[in-house]
């Protein structure tokens, strides 16, 4: 009797130490899908989707069988690069400027941020530090880079960016693109995606953007698109648009992307390896456990 069980555990412990020599997969990023789920004021001539002048508040999000409602919002930002641009009267700008809705500062339904060109870093986490998706940081098609660097308070490993995108008549969801890359806390880059204007899909609201004196237009579709890291966390992300302006040959033109990011730590479906792992360790420990019985 004793014999055979000693095989047994020979076996088991042998799938246990094979599961755990496993390599570890590189960082990446993974793309879904999402429907937002955004309280927001009624469009009173009833041809919207909502009135895109105030507040839309965001509510939850639904992907994959879930529904988030507990989010991390940007609490710090860097700018690395915000390359500028000379108007006629001899106004110099940057390209990106913050911006909101033209009434949410007159609705209370949630915080916005500033109406501003040239924002400071702090000028970035106001305009991105909150849940009113009519408060967005704009990047202009007037010069070739932007590049910033967002930090939320702890470590989260998904994160849904929303662009402003095609008028509410037409089918474009997003019109820009955007490179996103996650920091590890020296700073290095730990995974990348480039988030195309094609990967959008529709959120189903929509909004207008004022930033004085520079612009104030829409309305316009807003597109969505969700990327998670995969088993791994950050608190950074850098968030960069190059050659808005399409001056440089033979380089992708970003467009000047228009956007909010907010995060959250969502848990994982554990893999099938990992659920063998726990199963073949609980086997071991109750074979472990026989032996005691049986030796006694």
């Amino acid at each position: 009797m004793k014999t055979i069980f000693v095989k047994t555990i020979a076996i088991a412990t042998g799938a246990v130490s094979l599961m755990m020599t496993l390599p570890a997969q590189a960082a990446s990023f993974t793309a879904f899908s999402f429907k937002t789920n955004v309280t927001a004021t009624p469009d009173p001539a009833g041809n919207l989707l909502n009135d895109p002048t105030r507040d839309v508040r965001l509510d939850s999000v639904e992907f994959n069988g879930r529904t988030i409602n507990s989010f991390a919002v940007v609490n710090q930002a860097k700018i690395l690069q915000n390359d500028t641009y000379t108007l006629a009267d001899g106004s110099v700008f940057g390209v990106l400027h913050s911006g909101r809705g033209p009434n949410t500062i007159n609705d209370n339904l949630v915080t916005e941020g500033p109406s501003k060109p040239n924002p400071t870093d702090q000028d970035i986490v106001s305009s991105l530090g909150n849940l009113n998706l009519n408060s967005i940081l704009v990047t202009r098609e007037n010069a070739d880079k932007a590049s910033i660097e967002v930090a939320f308070a702890n470590p989260v490993n998904t994160f849904f960016f929303w662009e402003r995108g095609g008028n509410p008549s037409g089918t474009v969801a997003g019109d820009s693109d955007l490179l996103v890359e996650a920091l590890d806390d020296n700073n290095a880059v730990i995974a990348s995606y480039k988030i195309l204007r094609q990967n959008y899909t529709k959120a189903d609201y929509n909004i207008s953007t004022v930033v004085q004196p520079i612009l104030n237009n829409g309305p316009f579709n807003i597109g969505s698109i969700g990327i998670t890291l995969n088993g791994i966390t950050t608190r950074t992300l850098r968030l960069t648009s190059s050659n808005n302006n399409g001056l440089i040959a033979d380089v992708p033109n970003d467009n000047g992307p228009d956007f909010k990011v907010i995060a959250a730590n969502v848990e994982a479906v554990p893999e099938p390896s990992v659920i063998m792992g726990v199963l073949l360790a609980g086997g071991l420990a109750t074979l472990i456990k026989r032996k005691r019985i049986v030796t006694e």
